[in-house]
């Protein structure tokens, strides 16, 4: 579906993003509320969204978007299009923590088959296509994942009053937990071997598009709480290393019920 062109293209304009993020993020930006106080958005977010579509579409005829701000939240009635967080772990990066990244997907009949995340303060490029593998600069991820439970190393969405059930449920199961604050970044982890697993709480399609892929060429598993196959489209699943999750599956099942 994409040439060698395309990818080029869209890596190109992906690093050029990062680039501008970097650049951005010295210049000074307002840093305001959306649906919460804790939902938080920046000057340099609506930026980087306006950005990503633009030259996207300069390069991409007829290209249609699905991105987390204003305008583009809807999911479109096309079959393909591009899903994009301009910056997911905005509260990291508007507090000058480098754990923050750019996602962009391209997904066709609900499943991504193209995915980038570029955490540019962390010189991460994750990449990934259907059916060539998934990358993490430039280098094909072979993940060492754990076999044995107790010493998996898993991390948990941020959602009040949800996050911490899960780390009750899961803390001396397991050899550490970590939060983070960017699903995608999260999940990319899960990919190549930092992390065995990730439990997304509240996640939407773009928090989660481009790493989904990247977790599934990976050769990991992407399941709902009761362990059926997830798309992009459930706010609550599980990333994971294959090894830990009938575990995983029969643990997180019992929360918050």
């Amino acid at each position: 579906m994409f040439s060698k062109t395309d990818v080029d293209q869209i890596i190109n304009i992906a690093k050029n993003a990062g680039e501008k993020l970097i650049q951005w993020s010295s210049q000074g930006f307002h840093v305001n509320s959306k649906k919460t106080r804790t939902d938080l958005v920046t000057d340099v977010d609506y930026m980087m969204q306006d950005y990503l579509i633009k030259e996207i579409s300069k390069s991409f005829e007829n290209s249609v978007f699905l991105a987390e701000e204003s305008g583009y939240e809807h999911i479109p009635k096309e079959q393909s299009y591009w899903v994009i967080d301009p910056i997911d772990g905005t509260v990291n990066f508007s507090r000058g923590i480098p754990e923050n990244c750019i996602s962009i997907a391209y997904v066709k009949n609900k499943e991504p088959v193209l995915g980038i995340i570029y955490a540019p303060f962390m010189n991460l490029f994750y990449f990934a296509q259907k059916g060539k593998g998934t990358f993490l600069n430039d280098e094909k991820v072979s993940p060492h994942w754990c076999k044995d439970f107790k010493d998996a190393m898993l991390s948990l969405g941020n959602k009040r009053g949800k996050t911490y059930l899960y780390f009750k449920a899961l803390e001396e199961k397991v050899m550490r937990i970590r939060l983070f604050g960017t699903a995608a970044l999260q999940i990319a982890y899960v990919s190549s071997g930092f992390l065995d697993a990730f439990i997304s709480i509240g996640s939407h399609p773009w928090d989660v598009a481009a790493a989904h892929l990247m977790v599934k060429e990976a050769g990991g598993k992407v399941v709902n709480l009761n362990g059926e196959d997830a798309d992009i489209f459930y706010p609550n699943a599980i990333y994971c290393n294959p090894y830990i999750a009938d575990e995983l599956v029969n643990l997180v099942s019992k929360v918050d019920k």
